[in-house]
């Protein structure tokens, strides 16, 4: 199976097999379609605590990607692109945060917390294939990809949402 998700947050859900389905068709979109990646959905304190130990930032962050180094492994004639690990707590603020933010837009009123898993596990399915949004350039072709790929899940334009209270 291409795609995987662990849900280890103590109370939060979301649908996984939707979740699954966009990354598979992501992946297809990609030219990835038979790649493999992970994602587990945890709390606030388990990204923390991966943030401080793989980073070195003792903070909590939306999403965090592990690209698989091939070099470290021998061929198993399967291209493992990594984890990404995604705080449903976050998630779940962000979410609050657009919608007050966007309170004079009524469409952002329909964006929920599995919109917002879905677009952080295509941020960071992106960064596993080698993207990323250092500089301005590739901020704009990341972003770009960013809305090809959530154009089937949703109508929503969520890099026109005001996101600037949180820095995203």
């Amino acid at each position: 199976m291409p795609v995987a998700t662990d849900n280890r947050h103590p109370n939060l859900r979301v649908d996984r097999k939707r979740l699954n389905q966009h990354l598979r068709t992501a992946l297809k979109k990609l030219g990835r379609a038979h790649a493999e990646v992970s994602v587990s959905l945890v709390d606030d304190a388990e990204i923390r605590a991966l943030n401080k130990q793989w980073r070195g930032v003792d903070t909590v962050t939306d999403v965090l990607s592990f690209a698989f180094d091939e070099t470290d492994s021998p061929d198993v004639g399967v291209e493992i692109l990594g984890d990404i690990v995604i705080s449903l707590d976050t998630a779940e603020r962000q979410v609050a945060i657009v919608h007050g933010a966007n309170a004079g837009r009524p469409e952002m009123a329909q964006y929920r917390l599995d919109e917002e898993v879905l677009f952080l596990a295509t941020h960071g399915l992106l960064h596993l294939c080698g993207h990323d949004h250092q500089e301005i350039a590739e901020a704009e072709a990341m972003e770009a990809m960013e809305r090809t790929l959530m154009a089937s899940v949703t109508t929503l334009d969520l890099h026109a949402a005001d996101r600037s209270e949180h820095g995203v």
